[in-house]
């Protein structure tokens, strides 16, 4: 493998890791906790979300279960044009509980629109 090849690859590790480690913290959860969840050491952890080590694709499925989060989340599959889901959902915590009514509610219109279009 050449070592573009290889940059890419730990670039993107660098990238999954980082979102793993955002939605962690979102959801308000140490890393230890989250490592006692998982069945690893939290110094394993602590390598893995500082892209250090690979995460093995059994482990990511347990991982993103933990955060309650999709595969395609942690692979940044899903990005929304706001940022990710975690930093949304960040946004969303900081609302007032009026900001987060009129923002569920604007969610539900858009529900029976897209329900009515299909």
């Amino acid at each position: 493998m050449n070592k573009t090849k290889l940059s890419d690859i730990h670039r993107r590790r660098i990238s999954i890791a980082n979102r793993l480690r955002e939605c962690r913290i979102c959801a308000e959860i140490t890393g230890r906790d989250l490592a006692n969840r998982i069945g690893i050491p939290a110094y394993t952890l602590s390598k893995m979300e500082a892209g250090q080590q690979t995460i093995p694709v059994e482990l990511l499925a347990a991982w993103c279960d933990a955060l309650g989060i999709s595969t395609n989340e942690a692979l940044g599959i899903h990005e929304t044009e706001g940022g990710s889901l975690a930093e949304l959902v960040k946004q969303f915590r900081k609302l007032s509980s009026r900001g987060r009514e009129l923002v569920l509610g604007h969610i539900k219109l858009v529900e029976e629109i897209e329900r009515k279009n299909r």
